[in-house]
């Protein structure tokens, strides 16, 4: 900032950041991102805060627009004088902990530790109060983006101010950073025309009024435009001679640009059209390397510049130089000749190289050198360093950017360049595969793999089958498994390990196409050749494929003990994603044979991993099982309050899968309630393309529909689902059948309840309980089966599986479903003529329902509550007064004994006996005491 830069306007943005900065101070930190359109005062605002906030230590880094930055940049000069945080960057930066073949959710994890350690180290340096300023970041890689955003999540509990600069017009990669609670946005717009005003009456002595009017018109209130036109144009401004002799009749801002360099002198120009092919700011012994003098004479030369408002040079020797603004620097570098501009970068390049050959985050600098000086041989090399640099760092688009350069680059050099394009397209494969860009990884899988065959190294097929992984779409997995295919037919088989692996992820990939059988085999296969060669990653894969095919009932032995392992083996591995999925098999397994003490282990030692890695995902899934159990025993806003949390979790994920498992845990809340209103809000919007989802959200949307009151929708749905799911061989087809159940009781479907409940009998009778803990529990196996054999007309069937399922619902502390299945129960019964014990379970159900705040299973037990009473009347000869009298006969007790019990005469009493034997066909009271129990039982 300039001495005599004037700071005009923005009084209310700058109050907001005064209090941003006082709440900071006071231990509750915040972000605040500023922008606007290109030198509309952003970086003035904030250095008026900085001015302001001399007690408070500040950190200040921008981003760059050149390709050649290394991933954090703006961290990096940010956080380089705290030590503590500093370090724990710097881990970020050069530490790959990633595995060669990890999965995205692996390399995720990894990072989200690391970015964790920089929060940590910010909350120990920062105990009095930080500013963070990240100026340009409309440049910013995506890694410091990510930073950013997992700051933004936590600053409320940190002394830590982050102001964040952007232009709107450019800040594309902005909009998927997240907004907080703890997040301001300030837009600024041009000054007003007296505030423009004012600070050209104030910088240029003596200005003529009517220059003044003319230049804020000129303007437009753009303040860089403003404080340019003062330094380049005081003459005109003070209506000594026209424009057009300073800067040109139309005054554009590149004209400003030349004017100043024109003022600045010729050598004070050369040295700052070698600083704009540095950068926006350098090292000023890079700068005098280029120009051939030392770092002091360099800074001296530009001394002319700064009075023209080109570029700033700090009073500190060895201070970086900088250009006032990137687009003095655009402007400038825009201005060079093309000769010139090649040689410049020539010579920057075979400066930085010696550099770069020992430090990583040189490396993307000499590659763009080289590639500007028109030397892609040279480019190549130094590309594909910069790229393993920035995947290091977790900023995969900016290493796929620069395996694309390294690529094209050796495409067009005239000889070979020493790089192996072939390895560079396996890097970019998977650089993009990690930054989520499927389809572009897809396709350099392709082309490598086809290389790889041409050449004969099957080892880059193979590679290349298994860098896509973890992807539910089925064009994906189709690709996926006809890479492995390649692979396999190739003889891919250089190692055991990659074998396995390969076959592993062809497991998968059938799996999620429907090819079960087939993927079964692989995924054995796979495990044995990884158990034998004690490759822990090959193994844990191999378990994972495993686990995905062996999801029946008689297989859940298995799939625990596979856990064991797969627990055993990610500890020492540090691979926390693989002990979460081992400890939801095992949690799921235990409530499915009705073990609730066993299941509670696995939930609490997720519990432990969440606290112990802080990693979202398995904050997630600890969530979304503890929301499973609270419903599973009657805790609804537990679950509600639980389930809320998972989502909000994972708002920002882009998941789609996510927003299906809120909607089927609201799904499964509604069925157990009888209520709609535990319908996720906007649940109709995924109605939209109905018809092209999976048969799971295919059935679960026509549950809701039902619920909503919706029955010829919902029936249009479920109907052709039942024959496709009936079919069902995976894990996600079975967990449909839960809703066709529901349907096909609900709509009176007796032909579908036989059809459900002859593929649960055949399938999954020997679990207990179903349900995943993932989305919702829906308690005992026979309960449903019961329910079915009800709803297919046949109660004496139904009786002893209701009685059975009620039995393993109170083990779990299921109450919901004990209420459900007393129900049920009372139905059956009702239905062979035992009323008096229909009756009898409908109250306690109504009571437990009322307790429970089950309205929908209140109104079934008051409805058949009433029902009993209505069928007891027709059916039982007797009067309720002469039933009193039949109870006490029963008892042995005499007419005068009657009589004084029921407060009656003696005389009522004997002529009530006498109804009571005509009606009866008794002959004595032992035969009406046998006739009443005979009717009670």
């Amino acid at each position: 900032m300039a001495a005599d830069d004037r700071f005009v306007g923005r009084q209310d943005e700058l109050a907001l950041l005064r209090r941003r900065l006082a709440d900071a101070r006071a231990g509750s930190g915040g972000v605040v991102m500023v922008s606007g359109p290109a030198g509309i005062g952003k970086t003035r605002l904030i250095e008026e805060l900085v001015a302001e906030a001399a007690a408070t230590p500040v950190g200040w880094g921008s981003a760059v627009a050149d390709l050649g930055a290394p991933a954090l940049w703006p961290w990096t000069r940010a956080l380089r004088g705290l030590p503590g945080p500093r370090d724990a960057l710097s881990a970020v930066v050069a530490g790959d902990a990633q595995r060669e073949h990890g999965s995205a959710q692996d390399a995720a994890a990894t990072t989200f530790t690391a970015d964790s350690q920089v929060i940590d180290a910010l909350a120990t340096a920062a105990t009095a109060g930080l500013v963070i300023v990240l100026d340009d970041l409309h440049w910013a890689d995506r890694a410091t983006l990510r930073l950013l955003a997992r700051i933004a999540t936590e600053v409320r509990r940190l002394p830590v101010l982050v102001v964040g600069a952007h232009r709107s017009a450019l800040a594309g990669a902005l909009d998927a950073l997240p907004r907080h609670g703890a997040t301001d946005d300030v837009h600024l717009g041009p000054l007003a025309p007296a505030e423009a005003g004012a600070y050209l009456a104030s910088a240029v002595a003596l200005a003529d009024p009517r220059a003044v009017r003319k230049a804020v018109e000129l303007s437009g209130g753009n303040p860089l435009y403003l404080r340019t036109l003062s330094r380049v144009a005081a003459g005109p401004l003070r209506g000594d001679g026209g424009w057009a002799a300073t800067v040109g009749e139309a005054a554009e801002f590149r004209g400003l640009v030349t004017a100043a360099m024109c003022s600045a002198g010729p050598v004070a120009a050369d040295a700052v059209e070698a600083l704009s092919v540095l950068g926006a700011e350098a090292d000023p012994g890079l700068l005098g390397g280029l120009i051939g003098v030392d770092a002091g004479v360099a800074a001296q030369r530009l001394l002319p510049a700064v009075p023209t408002g080109l570029v700033e040079v700090a009073p500190v020797a060895g201070a970086p130089v900088r250009f006032a603004h990137s687009l003095v620097h655009d402007a400038v570098y825009a201005s060079l000749a093309p000769q010139r501009r090649l040689t410049l970068h020539r010579s920057a390049a075979e400066l930085l190289e010696p550099l770069a050959r020992g430090r990583d985050e040189w490396a993307g600098a000499v590659a763009r050198h080289w590639a500007r000086a028109a030397e892609p041989s040279r480019a190549a090399g130094w590309a594909v360093r910069a790229a393993d640099a920035a995947r290091a760092a977790g900023a995969y688009d900016e290493a796929a950017s620069y395996l694309e350069s390294a690529l094209d680059a050796a495409d067009r050099a005239p000889a070979d360049c020493g790089v192996d394009t072939t390895e560079v397209l396996l890097d970019l494969a998977r650089a993009q595969y990690l930054g989520g860009h499927i389809t572009a990884a897809l396709a350099s899988c392709e082309r490598a793999a086809t290389r790889g065959e041409r050449s004969g190294r099957a080892e880059v097929v193979a590679r290349a089958a298994i860098t896509v992984q973890g992807i539910g779409h089925p064009d994906t997995n189709a690709q996926v498994e006809a890479l492995c295919r390649r692979a396999l037919a190739v003889g891919a088989t250089g190692t055991a390990v990659l074998r396995s692996r390969i076959q592993a992820a062809l497991a998968c990939a059938l799996i999620e196409l429907g090819h079960v059988d087939e993927a079964a085999r692989w995924s054995a296969q796979a495990l044995v050749e990884a158990e034998a060669t004690g490759d822990t990653d090959a193994e844990l894969d191999a378990i994972h494929a495993r686990v995905m095919v062996a999801w029946r009932p008689e297989q859940e032995g298995e799939v625990y003990a596979l856990g064991g392992r797969a627990i055993e083996l990610a500890g020492p591995t540090e691979r926390p994603l693989a002990r979460l999925w081992a400890h939801a098999w095992r949690s799921d397994c235990a409530v499915h044979r009705a073990d609730l003490a066993a299941a509670r282990v696995e939930v609490e030692a997720m519990r432990a991993l969440a606290a112990q890695t802080g990693l979202p995902l398995v904050r997630w899934h600890l969530l979304r099982r503890q929301a499973s159990f609270a419903a599973l025993a009657g805790d609804f806003d537990g679950c509600r309050r639980l389930g809320g949390e998972a989502f909000e979790l994972a708002v920002t994920w882009h998941d789609t899968s996510a927003h299906y498992i809120h909607l089927g845990q609201t799904v499964g809340l509604a069925m157990v309630r009888g209520d709609r209103t535990d319908l996720a809000a906007g649940w109709e919007l995924h109605l939209a393309d109905v018809h092209s989802l999976p048969p799971v959200a295919r059935a679960l949307l026509a549950a809701a529909l039902y619920l909503a009151g919706r029955g010829a929708e919902s029936f249009e749905l479920y109907e052709p689902l039942l024959p496709a799911l009936l079919a069902a061989r995976t894990a996600q087809d079975a967990a449909s059948l839960t809703y066709l159940a529901f349907l096909a009781t609900e709509f009176g479907d007796g032909a579908g309840c036989v059809k459900v409940r002859d593929w649960m009998t055949a399938t999954l009778t020997t679990a207990p309980a179903v349900g995943a803990g993932s989305v919702f529990y829906y308690g005992a196996t026979a309960r449903v089966l019961g329910q079915l054999e009800l709803g297919a007309g046949r109660p004496d069937a139904a009786i002893p599986l209701l009685e059975d399922g009620i039995r393993v619902d109170t083990r779990l502390g299921a109450r919901p479903f004990v209420v459900h299945g007393r129900l049920a129960l009372a139905r059956a019964l009702t239905a062979t003529g035992a009323i008096r014990p229909a009756a009898e379970l409908a109250r306690q159900s109504a009571a437990d329902a009322r307790r429970l705040d089950l309205p929908g299973p209140l109104r079934a037990a008051d409805a058949l509550i009433a029902d009993a009473a209505a069928l007891a009347r027709a059916t039982d000869p007797l009067s309720d007064r002469e039933n009193e009298v039949l109870a006490l006969v029963a008892q042995a007790m005499s007419n005068r004994d009657i009589a004084r019990a029921l407060v009656l005469s003696e005389r009522t009493v004997e002529s009530h006996m006498r109804r009571i034997l005509a009606k009866t066909g008794c002959a004595n009271r032992v035969e009406l005491a046998q006739w009443r129990e005979r009717r009670r039982s």
